[in-house]
């Protein structure tokens, strides 16, 4: 099972050596069990079969690995027989967490931040952020410039009250430094059982010494679409995120404020990190005629697809505005960059967060999980997104201390004044 999340041509070497490295490690020391599927957590067990059988450990999903493959795979093995018979703790050896960190090293190596190995759990909790709910403390990150940092808190969660802010770079989780480690493996150290505390060191723009924020988790319960009628017949959506349910929301909350003649609609995806590509394309929909091209993607070798608008187009003679922040990645910039370039959107904001690579998810035999960076994706002007970034039409900046809430007023969010009066004309 595959499935195309906003998060390059080496795919099938990387799914071929990875199918490899399992047939040598399903071949390759009779008599051991891996005693759990999870280091961590209980499970199954897998037998090794016959030693170094050369027609399996060979075989992959392709065919047979080349000589200079086989030689290669040959130090692998050599180093896994080392540790096997002269590590001095042999209950220390767990097979299962050998193989998770061959592969997860291997995938690691292509240097690519959003290319990961993911193993069941974590796959599990990756999974589970786009379903509805989690228990955790509600930020959203990413990798930037090889550091973890805070796209955005979720609204309403124990990040936002704790004062997290986009752009926040955290260092530490309970004391543990973070750097070398991928964005997979900051997950399970920031997520927990709710009620119980994990204090973050950030260095936030502005501080001249690290601050160390506790916060407790708690379960967060995601919405990703509200919807409201400003003063003015103004209609505003507010997208937290691009869920499996987004799509189908959008239908039903751009359908209301149309059927309220809206005198126009503000869209607003800050703080939004993104999701699901198809939810935003089904997004874009609401405001485009049938038949639009909404971004396209290209792969490294230059190929190109180019994703067209289905159906929708209820708000497409409706004046648009979008609202975007440095918060606003992946597929909310689809969603801006679609509507500037199709609809001559009003961008108003801040410069946005800049992620424009896609990965295909997979799902292993074993439950776990494999992210491939496969394309990069261009606005319908063509214009690149990754490390770039959507400059906004309308510079409105906001108080670092600001909050991004759908039940904002004009008074108290400057941004969504200038929209407002945008629309209004005033």
């Amino acid at each position: 099972m595959q499935r195309q999340r906003t998060f390059p041509g080496f795919t099938n070497v990387l799914i071929t050596s990875i199918v490899a490295l399992l047939a040598f490690g399903m071949a390759f020391v009779s008599g051991y069990l891996f005693g759990r599927a999870e280091p961590a957590g209980g499970g199954g067990a897998l037998a090794f079969l016959d030693v170094m059988q050369p027609a399996s450990a060979r075989a992959t999903a392709d065919g047979v690995l080349s000589s200079d493959e086989q030689a290669r795979f040959k130090v692998f093995w050599e180093t896994w027989q080392i540790v096997e018979r002269d590590f001095y703790d042999k209950t220390q050896v767990d097979h299962q967490k050998l193989i998770f960190g061959a592969i997860k090293g291997m995938v690691d190596a292509v240097g690519d931040p959003y290319t990961v190995y993911q193993t069941p759990s974590q796959r599990e909790v990756s999974d589970t952020d786009l379903r509805g709910s989690f228990d955790g403390i509600g930020i959203q990150v990413d990798m930037k410039d090889n550091r973890l940092t805070v796209v955005a808190p979720i609204e309403g969660s124990p990040a936002e009250a704790a004062g997290f802010r986009p752009g926040d770079i955290v260092v530490e989780v309970d004391g543990k430094s973070l750097f070398g480690k991928t964005l997979n493996d900051t997950v399970g150290l920031i997520r927990g059982q709710r009620g119980t505390p994990v204090t973050l060191t950030i260095l936030r723009q502005g501080e001249t010494e690290p601050l160390q924020i506790t916060v407790v988790r708690a379960e967060i319960k995601l919405k990703s679409v509200r919807v409201r009628m400003l003063d003015g017949q103004v209609g505003y959506v507010r997208i937290s995120s691009f869920s499996a349910s987004t799509g189908t929301e959008m239908v039903a909350a751009v359908k209301d404020l149309v059927n309220q003649q809206s005198r126009g609609i503000i869209v607003d995806v800050r703080n939004n990190p993104g999701g699901y590509l198809s939810t935003s394309v089904e997004a874009a929909a609401q405001f485009m005629d049938p038949g639009s091209i909404v971004l396209y993607q290209q792969s490294g070798n230059g190929d190109r697809k180019t994703y067209r608008t289905e159906g929708g187009g209820t708000a497409a003679q409706v004046p648009v505005v979008v609202l975007i922040n440095k918060g606003s990645a992946s597929a909310s910039e689809i969603l801006a960059g679609a509507l500037r370039d199709n609809r001559q959107a009003m961008l108003v904001g801040e410069k946005s967060f800049g992620k424009g690579t896609v990965q295909n998810v997979h799902e292993l035999s074993d439950k776990s999980g494999l992210r491939v960076t496969t394309a990069q994706w261009l606005t319908p002007a063509e214009k690149p997104i990754q490390g770039v970034g959507l400059a906004p039409d309308q510079v409105v900046e906001l108080p670092p201390t600001a909050t991004i809430s759908s039940e904002a007023t004009r008074s108290d969010d400057a941004q969504l004044d200038a929209a407002v009066r945008y629309i209004l004309g005033s």
